[in-house]
């Protein structure tokens, strides 16, 4: 695929995570109203709206063909992928990828080499997996942020509260917010005081 085997490559420990390799989401491909046998599409992953790769799909009955072309030799692999169906508790059908290399039920494959798999058998980890309490909480207040349609950012500042919204929906999000930014300030203190003194010996 255009621009395949550019994912970057993950500075810890040398094991990349999801966010290293393209993930390819049956869900997605479901909403959009893709999933019809015997359709062809596009599907492109975007990084600050600009195309850093993207496959041609091909959609069979029980499974999709992918194809794409390797950025490092420029070989066009294609790549057969079964899928699968759930039935749902209040009606209608999930759908799901069929893991080409452990046939796990998975919505979500990933390319961290040549071909689609499973996280598992892509020895991926989730980015989640890499940080820490503070990274935690600053992540999970930036959510926040965007609930509230606040500037992205804990150390923006507050954006008051957003109109339309409840009261007591702003108080409970905005004080879910404020304490986990105690807690990313917390961290970032305690990582300085230990620089601190790793300068100091």
């Amino acid at each position: 695929m255009g621009g395949r085997g550019s994912g970057r490559q993950s500075s810890y420990s040398g094991k990349a995570d999801t966010s290293d390799s393209m993930p390819l989401d049956i869900r997605k491909i479901t909403r959009k109203g893709l999933l019809v046998p015997g359709s062809s599409f596009s599907w492109q992953w975007l990084v600050n709206d600009r195309q850093v790769a993207g496959i041609s799909i091909r959609v069979d009955l029980q499974s999709m063909v992918l194809s794409y072309r390797m950025k490092s030799t420029g070989e066009v692999v294609e790549q057969r992928v079964q899928t699968q169906t759930s039935p749902c508790h209040l009606g209608g059908q999930r759908h799901w990828f069929t893991c080409p290399r452990c046939s796990k039920r998975v919505a979500v494959l990933y390319t961290p080499g040549r071909y689609f798999a499973c996280r598992q058998c892509g020895g991926l980890g989730y980015a989640t997996q890499k940080e820490g309490a503070g990274d935690r909480a600053s992540t999970k207040a930036d959510k926040l942020r965007k609930q509230m349609g606040w500037e992205a950012g804990i150390l923006n500042g507050d954006g008051g509260k957003p109109k339309g919204m409840h009261w007591k929906t702003y108080q409970r999000l905005k004080s879910n917010h404020d304490a986990l930014v105690q807690v990313s300030f917390h961290d970032i203190g305690r990582k300085l005081g230990f620089l601190h003194k790793l300068l100091e010996g």
